[in-house]
Parts: C-alpha cells; sequence; structure tokens
C-alpha cells in the first residue's frame, strides 16, 4: 500500500508526523523518529517566553546600562539572539541528520518581532515553520474580532517574511471558528487542529494550583475529528489533525474526515517510537481489506461536504445519544 502524502507541499512517506515534544528536542530525537517510519518531525517548540526570560535577565545584570535607549536595544537583540541561537543550530543539525521534513515551531502569544527570526528559522535549513499560536480570550475588555485580529496579525507577519509553508496550530477559542480558520485558511498553507492546552488541576490539601494531565486520550480525538470533517471542504489550505491520534483507526479517521497529515506526540511518548511502525501496519492492514492502494483514494471520503447526512455532524448525534440514555 502507498502510504505516500503531500503536506504543506512537502512529500512524506505516510502522513504520521512526529509531534514537538521532548521526543523531537535533540539530534538523537528527529534520528530515531525518522529511523522509526516518522514521514516528518515537528521540532520542540521554542516559546515566545523563552526568548523573552533571557531578554530579562540580561537587562537585569546590566541596570548601569539601562537608562541609555541605545545599550538597552543591544541588549535586547542581544538576548533574544543568544536565546534563538541553540534551536537554530537544531534546525540545522536536524536537516543535516534526516532525509525527511523538518518543520520548526515557535510557540507565541503576540504579533511581536518573530519575523526576524522566522527568516532566521528558515535560513537555518526549515522545510517549514508551524507558528503554535496560544492566546486565551481572558480579557474583558477585548472582543472577539481583537481576540481573533492577533492571529490574523502573526500569520501575516510571518508569512510575508518568510518563502518556506507556514502552518498555524490553534485552539478552539473562537466566536465563530469556521469563519474565522477559512479566513485563516486564505493566509497560510496549513491548520492544525487543535491545540492541547495544559489542563488545570487544584491540590485541595495544599491548596495550589497544579498541572493536569499532559498526555492526551484516545477519546479527545472527537473534537478534531468533528472540525476537519466540516472544515476540509471549506478551507484554501491543508488540515493536520493532532491530540487524541494514537493508533491507526486513528489515523485512518482523520484522513477519512479530510486531513493530509496527522501529529502523534502522546502516544508515542507513552507506547514508544515503535508506535509509528505499527500504526502504519494498522491503516495498511484496512486499506488492504478496503481495497484502497493510495491515501489519497480514500481522503475526505467521510467529510461533511460529501455525506448524505451532513446534519449527522451536528447536533444530531446528542440528540439520539440522548434519546438512547432515556434523558
Amino acid at each position: 500500500m502507498n502510504l505516500s502524502t503531500k503536506y504543506l507541499g512537502l512529500k512524506l512517506g505516510n502522513p504520521i508526523i512526529a509531534g514537538s515534544s521532548p521526543l523531537t528536542g535533540s539530534i538523537d530525537g528527529v534520528r530515531r523518529c525518522a529511523d522509526a517510519g516518522a514521514g516528518a518531525v515537528v521540532l520542540k517548540s521554542i516559546f515566545e517566553e523563552q526568548i523573552e526570560d533571557e531578554v530579562e535577565d540580561l537587562v537585569d545584570q546590566s541596570q548601569p546600562l539601562s537608562w541609555h535607549p541605545e545599550a538597552m536595544d543591544y541588549i535586547t537583540q542581544y538576548g533574544r539572539q543568544g536565546a534563538a541561537q541553540e534551536y537554530l543550530e537544531l534546525i540545522s543539525e536536524a536537516k543535516k541528520a534526516v532525509s525527511i521534513p523538518v518543520i520548526a515551531s515557535l510557540h507565541c502569544i503576540t504579533a511581536g518581532g518573530w519575523t526576524k527570526f522566522a527568516k532566521q528559522m528558515e535560513a537555518a535549513g526549515a522545510d517549514a515553520l508551524e507558528l503554535n499560536v496560544f492566546v486565551m480570550p481572558l480579557d474583558p475588555r477585548r472582543d472577539a474580532r481583537e481576540h481573533e485580529k492577533i492571529h490574523f496579525d502573526i500569520a501575516q507577519q510571518v508569512k510575508s517574511t518568510i518563502s518556506i509553508p507556514l502552518s498555524l496550530k490553534v485552539g478552539t477559542f473562537f466566536s465563530g471558528l469556521v469563519k474565522t480558520l477559512t479566513e485563516l485558511s486564505r493566509i497560510v498553507d496549513g491548520l492544525v487542529l487543535f491545540n492541547r492546552f495544559l489542563p488545570l488541576d487544584f491540590d485541595i490539601e495544599e491548596f495550589e494550583v497544579v498541572p493536569g494531565e499532559s498526555m492526551s486520550t484516545p477519546a479527545e480525538i472527537a473534537t478534531s475529528l468533528r472540525w476537519i470533517s466540516i472544515l476540509s471542504d471549506e478551507v484554501r489550505c491543508d488540515l493536520a489533525a493532532t491530540t487524541g491520534v494514537h493508533d491507526g483507526e486513528g489515523v485512518i479517521k482523520q484522513l477519512l474526515a479530510g486531513a493530509r497529515a496527522v501529529q502523534v506526540r502522546s502516544s508515542l511518548l507513552v507506547n514508544g517510537l515503535e508506535r509509528v511502525g505499527e500504526m502504519q501496519a494498522e491503516m495498511q492492514g484496512w486499506m488492504g481489506r478496503h481495497g484502497y492502494s493510495t491515501v489519497d483514494a480514500f481522503r475526505g471520503k467521510m467529510s461533511q461536504g460529501k455525506s448524505a447526512n451532513p446534519d449527522s455532524y451536528e447536533r444530531v448525534q446528542f440528540m439520539k445519544r440522548s434519546v438512547s440514555y432515556g434523558t
């Protein structure tokens, strides 16, 4: 069976991408992902806060110079470059180590000065750039359009600077999800659905806020599966699925919905990189049973736009489930 696909204009041997994680944060890890059969890797994200924290540390150490604007500008630029250099070296060395596409990842929360860094990522050899945009709608003074504008500003600024493909990894915090993502799809080359935000939990004995479970579960595939199936016939860019894809069945479901690729993280961290080969074998077995020789032959077959009963992708299944439980 031919599992090859194209995502962001890049040819992948199969649609399983090793998502951003500790596994893709080192050259050895990237090489292991490639050896395991991943179609591509997304390097572990560099966070906007990491860069800003280093700048703040340098400023604290240089208080005598802080009164001088030119000195401050120098310190700020030096700090950002120092924090970024290690990541740029990771990109460069990863490209030398493997033949599969290497996608750089920047986790940003503002439409700041990331255009220059994005250009440096391209120069370092990244095949594509994924912007992981994390903006929680917490400010009661900011309406929905202001919240959404941040995503557009970031995408437009970076896209105008680089020539490599650009994808945007987003969450579900939009008042008009379909409209916003459809409009974003006119700017970027790909959308990754959806960002999994670290859950919040309480320690009720120590009265502390603590992180919740960091690994996804197979049940979490439901959110991206629904929206990819609805959006795949509407958007003008590639879609990749993430969160909740733990096996070959999950990959197949997302491809049937219309995704071009899937990003896998938790399943690889929990089960090991051999999971990539197992997922491919599951895909090939399913394709053989159903008479498909290529991924393209069944991609999008179960999208809402191709369904004889499009309402089933919306509230109907909720109604059926409620009735079945007698509520």
